[in-house]
């Protein structure tokens, strides 16, 4: 039987403790159900953040009117989900045509690899200012990854190009990979200082560009041949497991935060 404490009141309730295990053991099973909930979204965010960064090997290019300078644009990509290499690129570049002209583009040896060869297309639309280069590797075999130049263009600054700074964009480049998962293209853009240096840098005025899917490309290709460069086609690693930025790091921060308050409570009743 309970009896009264000499003071009056009642004894400890001596069950108390067992019930805040319960609610402590439901607090880590609701915890590993989030981690085991987590793993699998993580994978599929995952599987669709591969990225391939298109970048000239100069941010600044200092000319002055008249001057022909070539510029090396390159490649970063690791390739698509589980492995898929980069079989076709699409590499557009947009410039003002007052005050720049891309006269030509090589093609980098970024795309090579044995038992394949690369096609190219060129399209020059200068009234449109916007040049387009076009390579694709056939067969695909795996596609490419790693680092290197993709592309040189050869560009000339108009004769009467004003003094100060003009960009030439890449951001309507365009990634294809062996596989069917997408691929984002994150781009830098090049600005060509015009006889002034980094002592004038005040932008020039823009151009309104059309969309390139509505130009007329050249139909005509070439083949690249299919040398293959080690030094440029060193093939990244990927890691298919790795976590998404501030997706799967917050959530189970949550839920290990939930399971630690919940014990941290148990623990509290059972010494008070």
């Amino acid at each position: 039987m309970d009896t009264a404490s000499d003071d009056g009141t009642s004894p400890p309730d001596e069950t108390a403790p067992d019930g805040y295990r319960v609610v402590a053991s439901t607090g880590l099973a609701v915890l590993f159900a989030l981690i085991l909930s987590i793993a699998p979204i993580a994978g599929t965010a995952a599987a669709i953040d591969q990225v391939a960064i298109v970048s000239p090997d100069r941010a600044q290019v200092e000319a002055a009117p008249g001057e022909t300078v070539t510029i090396d644009v390159a490649l970063r990509s690791q390739g698509g989900h589980g492995g898929e290499g980069i079989d076709a690129v699409t590499l557009t570049a947009q410039y003002h045509p007052e005050y720049l002209e891309i006269e030509g583009i090589d093609r980098g040896p970024w795309l090579e690899g044995t038992d394949t060869e690369i096609r190219t297309t060129e399209t020059l639309a200068h009234e449109q200012g916007t040049a387009i280069f076009e390579q694709r590797r056939e067969p695909a075999a795996g596609g490419a990854t790693g680092v290197g130049t993709i592309a040189t263009l050869t560009v000339r600054v108009a004769e009467d190009a004003p003094v100060g700074a003009t960009t030439i964009s890449f951001d309507e480049s365009e990634i294809d990979t062996t596989g069917d998962w997408p691929i984002a293209v994150v781009d830098e853009s090049a600005t060509v200082a015009i006889d002034g240096g980094t002592e004038s840098l005040d932008s020039l005025e823009s151009f309104e560009h059309p969309d390139p899917d509505e130009l007329a490309r050249d139909s005509n290709d070439s083949s690249g041949g299919n040398a293959s460069s080690d030094a440029e086609n060193e093939s990244a690693a990927t890691d298919d497991g790795e976590p998404v930025p501030g997706f799967t790091a917050g959530l189970a921060i949550t839920a290990g935060t939930m399971g630690l308050l919940l014990l941290a409570a148990a623990r509290d009743r059972r010494q008070g």
